[in-house]
């Protein structure tokens, strides 16, 4: 990758070299400097699944994947839905280059974990919760 290059540049060169392949992207993504990673992991050139399938290494549930695609990868500073689990929700956050899920109930957050674990944990909490 060009060190001179924006972000807008080496997302879309990441996103030529990946072609659809997810394995691909996440080989790019990995070969980026920890500093343009990061960035680029919570910027608006790439969506939430992409960086879901970079952090967590798997391929979430089809309805998690639809909602993903709809968001921007700057949504997962804030957060973003995962899926809900009874009364609970399950956000995705990305915090530095590590994911994060929360459980929450509205503004309350009942738990938090951290790690390519987070979203199995979490979902272990939930059925816990209910």
């Amino acid at each position: 990758m060009n060190h001179n290059a924006t972000l807008a540049d080496i997302a879309d060169e990441l996103l030529d070299y990946a072609d659809d392949d997810d394995n691909r992207l996440v080989q790019g993504i990995s070969s980026l400097t920890p500093g343009v990673r990061s960035e680029l992991l919570i910027s608006d050139f790439l969506n939430a699944y992409q960086v879901y399938i970079y952090l967590f290494g798997e391929i979430p549930d089809e309805l998690i994947i639809d909602r993903l695609l709809l968001q921007p990868a700057s949504s997962l500073e804030k957060g973003t839905l995962l899926e809900e689990r009874g009364l609970v929700e399950l956000k995705f956050l990305v915090q530095g280059e590590n994911p994060v899920v929360q459980v929450r109930i509205g503004n309350d957050i009942l738990a938090t974990f951290r790690g390519k674990d987070a979203h199995r944990l979490a979902i272990h909490f939930a059925e816990e919760f209910e």
